[in-house]
């Protein structure tokens, strides 16, 4: 079953929606818990809770794409459940790719009044789509599924090395994009 079914199950309130939605997209929404979580059962509970957001937001939300939702809400519930499970203790790949990334994009504070994250958001996807296939599949890699570099590497015939530097001449870039278009202080 297509996405505009499922959304259309969802605003007709008919329950088999969630069932398509699990048969659709349960491998990619485990996927992306377990690189945040080790346990299966931290996993599972973001599934769920996942799909129960789904169903509550649509409708009235309609989101143009089902499955980059279902992810957003996936990723948000591990990142919430790790940070309640281990407070200050974090997975350690995980917590080197967010401090990769804090070099280049902004904390928020101060901006709030002039961006939104929506906007911060569509920024960044439009630099990585401006950016050559392998560098913005790396780099999506790395920073939405939370893989590691050696992970990346594995996939791509890649050495590490050449991962590790992929990455960091895209942030590099990255963080010049958003300082020429006012979203960071330079």
């Amino acid at each position: 079953m297509n996405d505009a079914s499922i959304i259309k199950l969802l605003f007709e309130r008919n329950e088999k929606a969630v069932e398509e939605l699990k048969h659709s997209y349960e491998n990619l929404c485990y996927y992306i818990a377990g690189n945040i979580l080790s346990l299966k059962e931290d996993q599972e509970e973001c599934m769920n809770s996942a799909y129960m957001d789904v169903w509550s937001s649509i409708p009235p939300n309609k989101p143009e794409n089902l499955k980059t939702y279902l992810c957003k809400l996936v990723k948000n519930c591990a990142l919430n459940r790790k940070k309640y499970n281990t407070a200050a203790k974090r997975n350690q790949n995980f917590s080197i790719s967010l401090d990769e990334l804090s070099e280049c994009i902004p904390d928020g504070k101060g901006i709030e009044e002039t961006i939104s994250d929506e906007q911060l958001g569509m920024a960044i996807s439009g630099f990585l789509r401006s950016q050559p296939e392998k560098y913005r599949k790396v780099f999506v890699r790395r920073y939405w599924y939370s893989e590691t570099v050696e992970d990346i590497a594995a996939f791509y015939g890649m050495n590490s090395k050449t991962v590790a530097t992929y990455l960091f001449r895209t942030r590099k870039k990255l963080k010049a994009f958003l300082q020429k278009e006012g979203y960071i202080d330079e």
